[in-house]
């Protein structure tokens, strides 16, 4: 089976130089996810996939400092024998859209065109019109070839935290119409959640679930894996994520300042629409510590510092049954203690490692929490230790990623029966 992933994640080489330029958020997250399943289906092939690749980041001059991003071929292993490609792209909103569908396809059909073996199979990471538009110029090119579209977000809950202008709403209806149509020439679906193919017309098209994946090396080179007692004065809790407002971010910062307990600590990391309430905060209550926006490396480094994570994301708008919160297996992977709401999106397995709001709202963040700090300190490193236990075994890029494998081998050998 020779495989080509579309995407949109950031090189090795230049993530820093990303980092850099952008300016707001960062899609840290998909940006982990997308390496996650590249590794992981190397692993179960046993042998590298090719990447196209153009990579997730804001529109110039708002969110990114760069009105052109340039093109290059490069290795995402020392290994290949092959260069993968980064495709470059006028980054002006709308424009780039456009640009990526034409740029990406010519490279797409140069590897359908390539001699091969027959299992030829696309990959496309979310739900991108370009990536789909590009995907399905390949097909036509050699109608052999099998798309499998990983969808982690809904095109309408996509982008909550920005304000939406008439263009951008003229412009997003137009993008769902067209790729409604490009959906004809996907095969398969991966989604983040079962409810997803309530929006999905998957007709009698196989899909799967995958959640997620964690990278079980992710913690190699940082700090050893024992979560050793807390010798601070202190009980740090620790939230990393985007700062948007549906995403319950105030009913945090309001629980916390609830807690008149001078030996409790929040640690927020992350930007977004609710950055000035969270400096704000900061400067007045000084048990607050903002970091601002840090790596992802820096990010995993706190995690396992702080004395308990918290997603303050609650139940209340439909979108939550489409999600899987990234941060809930990263968490789990630290080794720390979290605290999360009951979601539709998580399945019921995870409920076992993980504490949960026992009612909604900041009063409600805020007796948990003392509940929590309440029982003795190995009880919480205990939970820390099966929730990582239990991701490390079950949700690690090798088991998560052969459900797509076995998902598209399974339609093959159906489709050679046929014939």
């Amino acid at each position: 089976m020779d495989i080509l992933f579309l995407g949109g994640l950031f090189p090795k080489d230049e993530e820093k130089l990303i980092y850099n330029k952008s300016k707001g958020v960062i899609q840290f997250a998909a940006n982990i996810l997308q390496w996650n399943i590249v590794n992981g289906l190397e692993k179960c092939l046993d042998k590298p996939i090719k990447l196209v690749n153009s990579i997730f980041v804001g529109s110039y001059p708002k969110y990114f400092k760069e009105i052109f991003v340039m093109s290059r071929s490069w290795k995402h292993r020392n290994d290949l024998n092959h260069f993968d490609i980064n495709v470059g792209f006028l980054n002006l909103f709308g424009i780039k859209q456009i640009w990526r569908g034409f740029s990406v396809s010519k490279y797409c059909k140069l590897w359908a065109k390539e001699v091969a073996t027959r299992e030829k199979v696309i990959i496309i990471y979310s739900m991108n019109t370009p990536f789909i538009y590009a995907a399905m110029k390949a097909k036509k090119a050699n109608p052999n070839i099998h798309i499998c579209l990983i969808c982690p977000d809904l095109p309408e809950f996509m982008n909550t935290g920005k304000k939406r202008g008439f263009l951008f709403e003229l412009l997003k209806s137009a993008d769902r119409y067209i790729m409604n149509m490009l959906l004809e020439y996907v095969d398969s679906f991966v989604f983040l959640t079962k409810f997803m193919i309530e929006r999905v017309d998957v007709r009698n098209r196989p899909w799967t679930v995958l959640e997620g994946i964690v990278n079980t090396d992710q913690l190699e080179g940082h700090f050893d894996l024992k979560k050793e007692p807390n010798q601070n004065k202190y009980k740090r809790i620790l939230y990393t994520g985007t700062l948007n407002k549906a995403y319950g971010i105030m009913d945090l910062l309001d629980a916390f300042q609830m807690l008149e307990d001078d030996s409790l600590q929040l640690w927020i990391c992350g930007a977004g629409e609710a950055q000035i309430e969270v400096e704000n905060l900061a400067n007045t209550d000084k048990r607050v510590i903002y970091y601002g926006q840090v790596s992802h490396n820096e990010a995993v480094k706190l995690q396992h510092e702080a004395d308990l994570l918290i997603n303050p994301r609650n139940n209340e708008g439909e979108y939550t049954k489409f999600s899987f919160p990234s941060k809930i297996l990263e968490y789990m992977l630290s080794g720390t203690p979290a605290l999360i709401y009951k979601l539709p999106g998580i399945p019921d397995e995870y409920y076992d490692y993980l504490f949960t709001v026992d009612g909604k709202g900041a009063e409600a963040i805020a007796s948990s929490i003392k509940h929590i700090f309440s029982q003795p300190y190995r009880n919480l490193t205990e939970l820390g230790k099966r929730s990582r236990e239990f991701v490390i075994s079950q949700k690690n890029p090798s088991k998560q990623t052969w459900g797509i494998l076995d998902m598209i081998k399974n339609i093959n050998k159906k489709d050679k029966k046929e014939i």
